[in-house]
């Protein structure tokens, strides 16, 4: 009896032997040679440090036969697997392709690598098959163009943001976000969309200061399903006079003495490189404007162009130098003064006017000198002959 049962496991174990020795026959081997790799994509091409990358891989059966999957897997040390393996697969008809998605993720270190896409096939062995990924640390490039060499407080001024792409992939979603803070900047935003692989974009912006704090202007991109950005920070000083600004000079300044006011004339050159326009000059205290030439209006005055200007004014006679002030506007409207101080003189001042109810010291002397020589000729009639 147990002779028989010994018999009888001996023959199962050598039946299921042979099973699985038909299963791995040549003809299976065979029709799994025939499964190939048609098609890899990975999104992002290039991944940066712990970036997120969706695989897709097609397998292809150019053969006669179809093929049955047990499973499919990606192994890999370097990169983090989220997606699970595909279980159960199921056959590949002959003439037909069958896709796989995987979501993989990037450490920190950078340089190629080569993950292992893994078939186990039902009746035969397996297919194994490594794929390149590169993992890339270089973000986009910003740097600022056509900037001015100096900014003043409340003059718009235009500046160019430059942004490169040195990587071996595009980027998608480009946009430029400048911090304002104090200034005034436009636009408030810029989109530039895709940026190839070794090509940039020029972006114009405009930007009026008020103040010395910096400007910040933040780039941000997606590089496939990541989010980047990447900052430049551009540094504004307002103190400085700009070389190219409009710049009036004053010459060949002459002093009248009028009976009660000063007469100033001379001329206005403008020695900048943008042109001065509503150039304006008039008196500043201690000096009174008056007429006829309270303010003298030149109009615009283009670069290494001059005119003549006069203005009249009163000051005390303790006055020795009055500061004539001169006006103009930028092409954006923003105003602009300068003092230029005229000497006087000691003592040569306009003579107050007499007051017309009185007399002067003199008139009052010769009247004087009048009643006193009538006093005496009426007593010298007057007295008695001897």
């Amino acid at each position: 009896m147990r002779t028989g049962a010994i018999i009888t496991l001996l023959f199962v174990s050598l039946l299921l032997v042979s099973i699985n020795t038909a299963e791995l026959l040549p003809e299976n081997e065979a029709a799994a040679a025939q499964i190939q790799v048609i098609n890899l994509s990975i999104d992002p091409a290039v991944l940066m440090p712990y970036d997120t990358a969706t695989v897709t891989i097609t397998l292809a059966n150019t053969g006669t036969k179809s093929v049955a999957i047990s499973s499919a897997q990606m192994l890999s040390k370097e990169f983090k697997v989220l997606s699970d393996s595909y279980r159960k697969v199921g056959a590949i008809g002959a003439g037909n392709t069958m896709s796989f998605t995987y979501t993989l993720q990037a450490g920190g270190a950078t340089g190629i690598f080569y993950p292992i896409f893994s078939v186990d096939f039902r009746d035969a062995n397996f297919l194994r098959y490594p794929f390149r990924v590169l993992v890339q640390d270089n973000p986009l490039e910003v740097s600022v163009l056509n900037k001015p060499e100096t900014f003043v407080s409340g003059k718009k001024e235009d500046l160019t943001i430059h942004v490169g792409n040195p990587r071996d992939n595009q980027v998608t979603g480009v946009t430029v976000i400048p911090q304002a803070g104090e200034h005034e900047i436009t636009p408030t935003s810029y989109f530039s969309g895709v940026l190839a692989p070794d090509s940039s974009v020029d972006i114009p912006f405009s930007v009026t200061p008020y103040g010395d704090s910096p400007i910040e202007f933040i780039v941000q991109y997606q590089n496939g399903i990541n989010q980047h950005e990447v900052s430049y920070t551009l540094p504004v000083e307002t103190g400085k006079k700009s070389r190219k600004q409009a710049d009036t000079v004053l010459s060949n300044v002459q002093v009248d003495t009028k009976k009660d006011y000063y007469r100033v004339t001379g001329d206005v050159t403008n020695s900048g490189l943008e042109t001065a326009n509503a150039v304006v000059i008039t008196s500043a205290e201690p000096a009174v404007p008056v007429f006829p030439f309270k303010v003298y209006a030149v109009g615009a005055l283009k670069p290494d162009d001059f005119a003549s200007f006069e203005v009249t004014f009163r000051a005390d006679g303790n006055v020795t130098e009055v500061p004539l002030r001169t006006s103009f506007k930028d092409n954006d409207g923003n105003e602009f003064a300068s003092d230029t101080l005229v000497e006087l003189g000691e003592g040569t001042g306009p003579k107050p006017k007499q007051d017309e109810e009185g007399f002067s010291p003199v008139i009052i002397g010769v009247l004087v000198v009048i009643a006193l020589g009538v006093i005496g000729a009426i007593w010298y009639s007057r007295r008695p002959r001897g």
